[in-house]
């Protein structure tokens, strides 16, 4: 997507942010664009009108409005929950959930909601932790749909445990957490869940897309407006990023108001020195030659953390509810690493080191911050020596303490 067209898309969706009452189903549309430049909203349109069409003659030949729609929707339709790539940024498009018949709980229910309403059924969303489901008087009572486990209902105790399996402990929820989330509550909620499969992906324009669409529903919330700040800066964007976060420090309280005024303070001082924003959050640190000698003497010292780490890896599986675990599972083998590095001797810092296309020296490159990306593999590599531009057929690459890792599986 052109910078132009993402201008564009936030313009549009800042002149709907801007409505008393928003239509949910055609913000969920205008969302699908940022997702899925080139899906059109007009077959969705169709599509959605012609399911609620069927609701209305099923409705009519026999059974309860409820009924019909579970029947037209799963029944028929078979429309559930994407479990293989969940976080699809797709996934948060409506358009692609028509399409598909599959989606994230959230943009399900949006197609549930706006079906259902077309076909005079009143329901609405509930915004859970970690989950979201439909209610409604024009449900049993005391029930709630929940579309992602295909149209299936559910009573309060029973979503309660739902959310508790996602959570992979028991949680409990006030009565309150069941009242109906409002149309921009729902789109904000929508638009955060693509920033965060955007960001996972290093698609950052992207991300700030979604993240100044988000802020165009609730304008003002400093929590917004810090995370739009930091992502300016990572763009390095550097006047708009201090600018931003200037704006946040002035209007918000919390506990890290002191951390970011000592970041624009930096970000300025580094400015001015010439080093560039992208340096701000870097310390200056000596470069080491890291020699073929030194990477044979840690070597199985490395294979020893890393067999164990995969070893404990492996054991959890691949539960989309033990995720977390795994990624700090990643977080910990690289800090390990980096220490085992840095006890290299004084003024040893983490780089990475590569072999030169062009001559057989060891050179020294900073390594880019570690982060857990794709930890769903159960293959890791390390080399203590890898060329660069040849990262080979691995989905995610990552340096770390003098040995570059390769992590491969599914995304």
């Amino acid at each position: 997507m052109t910078a132009a067209a993402r201008e564009a898309i936030v313009e549009r969706f800042r002149r709907f942010a801007a409505e008393r009452d928003l239509d949910l189903f055609e913000g969920a549309l205008l969302i699908a664009q940022i997702a899925d430049p080139g899906e059109d909203s007009a077959p969705a349109r169709k599509r959605v009108e012609a399911l609620a069409a069927r609701v209305r003659q099923s409705r009519q030949r026999e059974g309860t409005g409820c009924e019909a729609l579970l029947r037209v929707l799963f029944d028929e339709e078979d429309l559930r929950g994407d479990t293989d790539s969940y976080d699809d940024p797709r996934n948060s498009s409506v358009v692609h959930v028509l399409a598909t018949g599959r989606g994230m709980p959230i943009t399900l229910s949006i197609v549930v909601i706006e079906v259902a309403r077309r076909a005079s059924l009143a329901l609405f969303g509930v915004g859970l932790p970690g989950h979201f489901v439909v209610g409604g008087p024009d449900l049993p009572d005391g029930q709630y749909l929940d579309p992602f486990d295909g149209g299936k209902l559910y009573d309060v105790q029973a979503v309660i445990r739902r959310v508790g399996e996602i959570f992979g402990k028991p949680v409990e929820l006030p009565p309150e957490a069941f009242l109906p989330d409002s149309a921009r509550a729902i789109l904000t909620r929508v638009l955060f869940n693509l920033r965060r499969s955007f960001e996972k992906r290093g698609r950052l324009e992207e991300t700030l897309t979604a993240l100044e669409c988000a802020g165009a529903l609730v304008p003002g919330d400093p929590s917004v407006e810090r995370e739009r700040g930091l992502l300016l800066l990572r763009l390095q964007r550097t006047d708009e990023a201090i600018s931003v976060l200037e704006s946040y420090v002035a209007a918000a309280r919390g506990e890290d108001l002191e951390a970011v005024a000592k970041l624009i303070a930096v970000v300025r001082d580094r400015a001015v020195s010439g080093e560039g924003a992208g340096a701000a959050s870097v310390p200056h640190q000596e470069k080491k030659i890291f020699t073929l000698a030194r990477a044979r003497e840690v070597l199985p010292r490395v294979r020893q953390i890393t067999s164990e780490a995969v070893g404990r890896y492996d054991s959890l599986g691949e539960d989309p509810e033990t995720e977390e675990e795994r990624q700090g599972l990643v977080r910990e083998w690289a800090r390990q690493l980096s220490t085992l590095w840095s006890g290299s001797g004084p003024g040893s810092s983490p780089h990475s080191a590569s072999r030169s296309r062009d001559c057989g020296s060891w050179t020294s490159i900073p390594a880019p911050a570690t982060t857990a990306g794709n930890t769903r593999s159960r293959h890791w590599t390390i080399s203590t020596a890898t060329r660069r531009g040849s990262p080979g057929d691995c989905l995610s690459n990552r340096e770390v303490s003098g040995f570059r890792f390769q992590v491969s599986g599914r995304a």
